[in-house]
């Protein structure tokens, strides 16, 4: 006996045609689930190496590798160890110490004073030794520190002033004669010259004078002589002239100095003033006494006086004591 089975089925051309489509997409969703789980890895880990990423160069870096990367930032360059030992170098202060002119070298180092420094390169200031910044200033970076050696050296230079000459054309001295009414004296000033040194080598110098002599001018006087006109319209030459104190003296017996006769026309000169011998007209506060002869002397005859020679004694009184001119004729 056979069970009868009344199954449905397909006709074998349906059945081939369905087992391609199968095929087919089967492959592509095994396709589409490698590429996803590939995916999910990838970004797994590129997840895991940003938070590396962040943890090690935000929470963990130190001041001076934080500093380094915002160089790397701005420079675009990766640091090197040895490009960070340049940088850490370049940020500690540095202070060049000069001492008379001679640098000594760099000191590195900050929060210290001048004083600090210049006791670590063991300077002691001297008497003349000026620092160039205060001792107590504290040092920063690029700050240079020189002590110069200032000394001032003062000479007194003497500078002489010549006096000059005047001469004075008078009538006073004989004629073609010259007498120095004033000595000359050459003056003089004495002026300070202050010279500023700087490590032995002179910068600038300053002049005060100190005192001054002003000069005394020589004056020399000149005999010209001139031309005298008498009362009555004569013209005498004269090589000089003389205002005189003059008296009168009379008949005594004696001759003059010179041996001749005292007489009216002879006057008694000082023969300093008058040579014995000239010819003198004698004018003034008396009248015209006229020409004479300087031929006598007399014991109270000195300097600018003169003695007119009268008849009598009573002209003599008369005649007492004048202001006259004395002409002492060519």
């Amino acid at each position: 006996m056979y069970e009868k089975r009344s199954d449905t089925v397909l006709p074998s051309e349906r059945i081939l045609g369905l087992l391609p489509e199968r095929k087919i997409g089967g492959k592509f969703s095994l396709y589409v689930g490698l590429v996803a789980k590939y995916l999910a890895y990838v970004l797994a880990v590129l997840l895991t190496f940003l938070i590396i990423f962040t943890i090690v160069h935000v929470v963990a870096l130190s001041p001076e590798e934080e500093f380094i990367s915002n160089t790397q930032k701005n420079t675009n360059e990766i640091l090197s160890s040895d490009s960070l030992c340049a940088v850490t170098s370049a940020i500690v202060p540095r202070t060049a110490v000069y001492y008379h002119g001679i640098k000594l070298g760099e000191y590195e180092g900050e929060n210290l004073s001048v004083a600090s420094v210049l006791d670590h390169f063991n300077i002691t200031l001297e008497e003349y030794d000026v620092p160039s910044i205060p001792l107590d200033t504290i040092v920063s970076y690029g700050m240079s520190i020189s002590v110069d050696s200032v000394t001032y050296v003062e000479d007194v230079v003497e500078e002489v002033i010549p006096f000059s000459t005047t001469r004075t054309k008078v009538q006073t001295i004989p004629k073609g004669s010259m007498v120095i009414q004033t000595e000359g004296v050459n003056g003089s000033s004495q002026k300070v010259v202050r010279t500023k040194y700087i490590n032995g080598e002179a910068t600038d110098e300053a002049v005060n004078f100190d005192r001054y002599i002003a000069p005394v001018d020589e004056v020399i006087l000149v005999g010209v002589g001139g031309v005298f006109t008498a009362p009555d319209g004569q013209e005498y030459n004269y090589s000089y002239y003389l205002d005189v104190t003059a008296t009168a003296y009379t008949h005594t017996g004696d001759p003059t100095y010179m041996g001749t006769k005292a007489e009216v026309g002879v006057i008694a000169v000082d023969p300093r003033n008058i040579d014995l011998g000239s010819k003198v007209y004698v004018i003034g506060g008396y009248g015209d006494y006229g020409v004479c002869r300087a031929e006598d002397i007399g014991g109270g005859i000195k300097g600018l006086r003169i003695d007119v020679f009268l008849d009598t004694e009573e002209e003599c009184v008369k005649f007492g004591r004048r202001k006259m001119k004395a002409y002492v004729l060519e």
